[in-house]
Protein backbone atom coordinates (compact mmCIF):
# COMPACT_ATOMS: atom_id res chain seq x y z
CA UNK A 1 0.00 0.00 0.00
CA UNK A 2 2.80 2.40 0.88
CA UNK A 3 4.67 1.70 -2.39
CA UNK A 4 1.58 2.34 -4.55
CA UNK A 5 0.77 5.54 -2.63
CA UNK A 6 4.37 6.71 -3.02
CA UNK A 7 4.30 5.85 -6.76
CA UNK A 8 1.06 7.79 -7.29
CA UNK A 9 2.47 10.76 -5.37
CA UNK A 10 5.72 10.80 -7.41
CA UNK A 11 3.87 10.42 -10.72
CA UNK A 12 1.53 13.32 -9.93
CA UNK A 13 4.45 15.48 -8.77
CA UNK A 14 6.26 14.73 -12.03
CA UNK A 15 3.21 15.62 -14.11
CA UNK A 16 2.70 18.90 -12.26
CA UNK A 17 6.38 19.81 -12.65
CA UNK A 18 6.37 19.06 -16.38
CA UNK A 19 3.27 21.16 -17.05
CA UNK A 20 4.74 24.40 -15.73
CA UNK A 21 5.47 26.92 -18.46
CA UNK A 22 8.82 28.60 -18.54
CA UNK A 23 9.08 32.33 -19.19
CA UNK A 24 10.23 33.28 -22.67
CA UNK A 25 13.50 35.16 -22.65
CA UNK A 26 14.33 37.22 -25.72
CA UNK A 27 17.86 36.83 -26.99
CA UNK A 28 19.80 40.08 -27.21
CA UNK A 29 20.36 41.42 -30.70
CA UNK A 30 23.84 42.58 -31.58
CA UNK A 31 24.11 46.20 -32.71
CA UNK A 32 24.58 46.60 -36.45
CA UNK A 33 28.19 47.68 -35.96
CA UNK A 34 29.03 44.38 -34.23
CA UNK A 35 27.02 42.06 -36.48
CA UNK A 36 29.02 40.08 -39.00
CA UNK A 37 27.53 39.42 -42.43
CA UNK A 38 26.75 35.83 -43.31
CA UNK A 39 27.94 36.08 -46.90
CA UNK A 40 31.41 36.98 -48.08
CA UNK A 41 32.81 37.74 -51.51
CA UNK A 42 36.10 36.77 -53.05
CA UNK A 43 37.92 36.02 -56.27
CA UNK A 44 39.22 32.61 -57.35
CA UNK A 45 42.88 32.69 -58.33
CA UNK A 46 45.53 30.29 -59.59
CA UNK A 47 48.35 32.79 -59.02
CA UNK A 48 49.88 30.63 -56.27
CA UNK A 49 49.76 27.35 -58.25
CA UNK A 50 53.56 27.10 -58.31
CA UNK A 51 53.58 27.55 -54.53
CA UNK A 52 51.45 24.45 -54.02
CA UNK A 53 48.06 26.19 -54.05
CA UNK A 54 46.19 25.13 -57.21
CA UNK A 55 43.20 27.32 -56.30
CA UNK A 56 42.72 30.03 -53.70
CA UNK A 57 39.78 32.28 -52.98
CA UNK A 58 41.07 35.72 -52.04
CA UNK A 59 38.42 37.43 -49.95
CA UNK A 60 37.70 41.09 -50.68
CA UNK A 61 39.88 43.68 -48.95
CA UNK A 62 37.10 44.85 -46.61
CA UNK A 63 37.13 41.37 -45.09
CA UNK A 64 40.77 41.19 -44.05
CA UNK A 65 42.48 39.95 -47.27
CA UNK A 66 42.10 36.34 -46.23
CA UNK A 67 43.10 33.56 -48.57
CA UNK A 68 40.98 30.42 -48.40
CA UNK A 69 41.82 27.01 -49.82
CA UNK A 70 38.44 25.78 -51.08
CA UNK A 71 37.78 22.19 -49.99
CA UNK A 72 35.37 20.19 -52.15
CA UNK A 73 34.24 23.19 -54.21
CA UNK A 74 32.33 22.28 -57.38
CA UNK A 75 34.56 22.46 -60.46
CA UNK A 76 32.26 24.98 -62.15
CA UNK A 77 33.51 27.56 -59.62
CA UNK A 78 37.21 26.74 -60.02
CA UNK A 79 37.97 29.30 -62.73
CA UNK A 80 40.69 31.91 -62.41
CA UNK A 81 39.24 35.40 -61.91
CA UNK A 82 35.70 34.24 -61.05
CA UNK A 83 34.11 36.40 -58.34
CA UNK A 84 32.02 34.45 -55.82
CA UNK A 85 29.60 35.12 -53.00
CA UNK A 86 29.59 32.45 -50.30
CA UNK A 87 29.42 31.40 -46.69
CA UNK A 88 32.39 29.51 -45.31
CA UNK A 89 33.50 27.50 -42.34
CA UNK A 90 37.04 26.44 -41.44
CA UNK A 91 38.07 22.90 -42.33
CA UNK A 92 40.52 20.54 -40.69
CA UNK A 93 41.53 19.17 -44.08
CA UNK A 94 45.21 19.23 -44.91
CA UNK A 95 46.38 22.25 -46.84
CA UNK A 96 48.92 20.06 -48.62
CA UNK A 97 51.89 22.11 -49.71
CA UNK A 98 49.94 25.38 -49.72
CA UNK A 99 51.20 27.79 -47.09
CA UNK A 100 49.32 30.84 -48.37
CA UNK A 101 45.73 30.10 -47.33
CA UNK A 102 43.72 28.19 -44.82
CA UNK A 103 41.41 25.29 -45.71
CA UNK A 104 37.71 26.17 -45.73
CA UNK A 105 34.44 24.68 -46.90
CA UNK A 106 32.50 27.13 -49.02
CA UNK A 107 28.73 26.87 -48.86
CA UNK A 108 25.82 28.52 -50.68
CA UNK A 109 28.17 29.61 -53.44
CA UNK A 110 27.02 31.86 -56.26
CA UNK A 111 28.75 33.83 -58.99
CA UNK A 112 28.84 37.63 -58.63
CA UNK A 113 28.48 39.53 -61.88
Amino acid sequence: MRNSLFTVFMASALLVACNKTKPVVAEPVAPASLATPDFHTGVVTTAQAKGGCPFLVIMDSGEGNKALIPIGLDEKYLKDGLKLSFKFRPSRASSGGCLTGRPAILEEVSVVK
